[in-house]
């Protein structure tokens, strides 16, 4: 189905399916095939779901201004993907890293609010054939473990330092934090958090050596606390 088809049969069908419509699901976010609908105030009307892939996608091009624009009320789902390859083991280290940058940026960069991969269990994927964890699922799980349903985004600095990258969430008074440092040694990073003054922060990490382990416990004050993320890891905070 082109573009000119989609439209066509969200402007003329999608209206009258008793159930939420996701569209286009375009290989590589291709935008030549989702534009046309944020641009017809009709089948725009009709879907619920802008949807898309990011298999080979470059970061650079995850941001969507159009939808920024025209997609209100409407949601950005990024619905299937492997990171960063088929080939290789899924515990492959540090290149299973890319995994959570990769999420990052979807989140960040794309302002996707769903994130997806394609094959659960495979040896590229976040299972390995075993129904173990792999080293890529356990990035994901860095995120998903802890931000569940009715956590949104909130601003945070991005990549306050060269390789470092900061994600957060809140949900009522919790917030979650991941933070992965790609450095290939330590780095000292300090943390301020409007509105919470004082918060003990249980802390996990997976690093080469362990993976999704409980890490040592913050205690934050005055509304800041520093924390030394290990070379080569991601790590989870959860404040309140």
């Amino acid at each position: 189905m082109d573009p000119g088809e989609m439209v066509r049969f969200l402007r003329e069908n999608a209206g009258s399916i008793n159930t939420r419509v996701i569209a286009p699901e375009s290989f590589q976010y291709r935008k030549s095939t989702s534009d046309p609908i944020l641009n017809d105030a009709v089948a725009l009307a009709n879907v619920d779901i802008i949807g898309a892939h990011l298999y080979g996608t470059r970061p650079e091009d995850f941001p969507y201004p159009l939808f920024r624009e025209k997609g209100g009320g409407k949601e950005l789902w990024m619905t299937e993907v492997y990171h960063p390859n088929s080939t290789d083991s899924a515990d492959l280290w540090p290149q299973a890293l890319d995994v959570g940058e990769h999420i990052h940026r979807a989140l960040v960069h794309g302002r996707f609010q769903t994130y997806v991969w394609w094959y659960i269990r495979r040896s590229y994927g976040p299972m390995r054939e075993n129904g173990q964890i792999s080293k890529r699922g356990a990035n994901m799980a860095h995120f998903s473990t802890w931000v569940r349903p009715g956590y949104s985004r909130i601003t945070a600095t991005a990549n306050p330092q060269s390789n470092v990258y900061i994600t957060a969430f809140k949900s009522g008074s919790k917030i979650v934090i991941v933070a992965i440092n790609k450095n290939s040694s330590a780095v000292y990073q300090p943390f301020t958090i409007r509105d919470i003054v004082s918060a003990t922060i249980p802390t996990w990490v997976t690093t080469g050596a362990r993976t999704l382990a409980q890490d040592k416990t913050i205690t934050m004050s005055n509304g800041s606390f520093d924390s030394q993320l290990p070379a080569l890891s991601i790590r989870t905070f959860v404040v309140g």
